[in-house]
Order: structure tokens, then C-alpha cells, then sequence
């Protein structure tokens, strides 16, 4: 009986192990994606912002399949806020580079 034990929990635990980590691997993707923009930036044509949108969206589809605590919502939205507004940063320089270039 004890070896049967053993045997189901060292089935089991590895599944209990994995389910965590799969819930905790957007939030490391949002992470990364935050700190592949602040290090590059400053240097994004328009189509490697486009790129940064799509992997966001993918990132946040990715975010609705898993529950997470109050404290992990809590970070999910600051990297989330801290996005958004390096994009709309981006959005407003480009748009006024195009209306000084009309002038």
C-alpha cells in the first residue's frame, strides 16, 4: 500500500507543479515584453510597435484563462498600466513628428 502511495504521489506532483507554473508563464511574458520595451524603445519603427501590440493582446488572451490572487492582479495591472502608456507615449511622439512635418 505505501509503495501504490508513493507511486501516486510522484504521478501527481509533477502535475501540480506544472498547472502552477502554467498559470504563472503570462506574467513572466508580460514582464519580458515590459522589459524588451524599455530597453529598445527608443528605436521601434512603427511595425515593431505593431509587433509589441499583437504579442500584448496574445499575452492578455493568455492572462483570461487563469485565476490569480489579489496580489498578482495587483502586479499583472501595474506591468499592464506601465505598457499602455510607453504605447501611448509612442502613439503621441509619432503624431507629432507627423503634424511638425506637415508645418
Amino acid at each position: 500500500m505505501n509503495i501504490f502511495k508513493l507511486f501516486l504521489s510522484l504521478l501527481i506532483s509533477p502535475l501540480v507543479f506544472t498547472s502552477c507554473e502554467t498559470s504563472q508563464a503570462p506574467i513572466n511574458e508580460l514582464t519580458s515584453l515590459l522589459e524588451k520595451i524599455d530597453n529598445n524603445s527608443e528605436n521601434y519603427s512603427e511595425e515593431d510597435w505593431n509587433n509589441i501590440t499583437n504579442e500584448f493582446t496574445e499575452i492578455e488572451e493568455e492572462l483570461t484563462k487563469y485565476e490569480y490572487t489579489d496580489e498578482e492582479l495587483k502586479e499583472i495591472g501595474r506591468i499592464k498600466d506601465i505598457i499602455i502608456i510607453k504605447m501611448t507615449k509612442s502613439v503621441v511622439k509619432d503624431l507629432t513628428k507627423q503634424m511638425e512635418d506637415l508645418s
